[in-house]
């Protein structure tokens, strides 16, 4: 009797797993919550447009998405983003980030965009570090440790936790080395010293752009997964979730949309805090952050200029949101689409389920953006919210006989991610 697999979550990781399984010949279930698939990689409608909801982009630094997108036949319309530097916005004043850096972290410390941030003292003290013994580096080695120690609290605070916080959700202090990627702190003690680390990553990066888009936005990746999916075999299921998980007899017992289905292989692709609600007898979960993107129109001439480039990342409490984007200045399919209008996206970290979070978009934008754009020239607005995308990888992703972890509930973030660990299986 072929396999039973039942999938939890219908985003880009369940997608990937159900067609993986269906594949190789077992009767395949996916069950997805919500409306859609897709999870943070699907489709919002704002003003007549059909956006992102979350994602619009993904990391080129591995093959594996661009090799999924042209396999799901929609590599001609790949796209790179308009090229500028991303910009800093402090309490006490604007910067555009050095054009030459990894992470943050200045390969040329003491070249003039360097210093006119941090100054000629703190770029010469980070010029010396590749002169000092490494020492130890943990495993569990935080980037703001090792930044503050070796680079100095200028490049920590002023160029590295701009960049990172606005990626992962979480102070610099807080983000592990090996959460960007696991073999980064070994990397390290090969190259001897955070600059050489840089410059080594820099040099082995991919041609061309750091990450790519999709004309008409990156939830079509979603879409045609969901259809390989479907021609597989894999039977898709939305607006029904799982409510229990039991295992007894050797299989699955799952109750969803008021029956029970019976699986060999249960595979979870939902945040980790949801996991370990329907199975109990996996590891503790951090506690669930949450995250919100709001997406403004506007009628904005004043943006046609494009006066902060393509990103703005906010440090110093200077605004509720903690970073930017000015999404018809980075991607110029949007821009044509977009008819004159200008979208802008702020994400926010979510601190208070009843705050509205909208309130605060506007007024954000403007301070991001360095301009005095009135609400009446605020087509419309959307709100999504999402699990806290951090990454905090676990340490086995089939815990527990007939479990297998994929996507959030193993702990990666990222499409890069999320589809570089589907590659070696698919």
């Amino acid at each position: 009797m072929a396999e039973r697999v039942l999938v939890v979550g219908g985003g880009v990781a369940g997608l990937l797993a159900a067609r993986r399984h269906a594949r190789r010949g077992a009767v395949v279930t996916v069950l997805e919550a919500g409306p859609g698939w897709g999870g943070r990689v699907s489709p919002i409608s704002v003003s007549g447009m059909t956006l992102d909801a979350g994602a619009e982009s993904f990391a080129t630094r591995t093959p594996h998405v661009e090799a999924l997108v042209r396999e799901l036949g929609l590599g001609a319309d790949l796209v790179a983003p308009t090229r500028a530097p991303a910009w800093v916005v402090s309490p006490e004043r604007s910067y555009a980030l050095p054009t030459t850096g990894w992470l943050g972290i200045p390969t040329r410390p003491l070249h003039h965009e360097v210093r006119r941030i941090i100054g000629w003292g703190a770029a010469a003290e980070a010029a010396l570090e590749r002169s000092r013994p490494l020492g130890d580096v943990p495993d569990d080695a935080t980037v703001g440790s090792l930044v503050r120690s070796r680079l100095g609290e200028r490049v920590a605070d002023m160029l590295v936790a701009p960049v990172l916080q606005g990626v992962y959700s979480r102070p610099l202090d807080e983000l592990p080395l090996a959460a960007i990627d696991p073999t980064l702190p070994q990397q390290l003690r090969e190259a001897g010293s955070l600059l050489a680390l840089a410059e080594r990553r820099r040099r082995l990066a991919p041609a061309g752009s750091a990450v790519l888009g999709l004309r008409g936005g990156i939830w079509r990746i979603t879409a045609a997964l969901a259809d390989a999916a479907r021609e597989a075999g894999a039977r898709l299921v939305v607006r029904t979730a799982a409510e229990t998980a039991e295992h007894r007899d050797g299989a699955w017992h799952v109750r969803a949309g008021g029956g029970t289905l019976v699986a060999d292989t249960l595979v979870l692709a939902v945040p980790r805090p949801e996991a370990r609600r329907l199975v109990p007898a996996l590891p503790d979960a951090p506690a669930e952050r949450r995250v919100a993107l709001a997406t403004l129109v506007l009628d904005a001439p004043e943006l046609d200029a494009a006066p902060r480039g393509t990103g703005v990342l906010a440090i110093g409490g200077v605004t509720r949101a903690k970073a930017l984007t000015h999404a018809t200045a980075k991607w110029s399919w949007l821009r044509d689409a977009a008819g004159g209008r200008h979208v802008v996206r702020l994400s926010y970290a979510v601190t208070d389920p009843d705050e509205d979070l909208l309130a605060h978009a506007l007024a954000d934008a403007n301070r991001l953006l360095g301009t005095d754009v009135p609400e009446s020239r605020v087509r419309e607005t959307a709100l999504v919210e999402w699990p806290d995308a951090s990454p905090a990888a676990v340490p086995d992703r089939r815990p527990l006989p007939g479990v297998e972890l994929v996507g959030s509930a193993a702990g990666l973030s990222g499409l890069a991610a999320i589809v570089g660990a589907e590659a070696p299986r698919t």
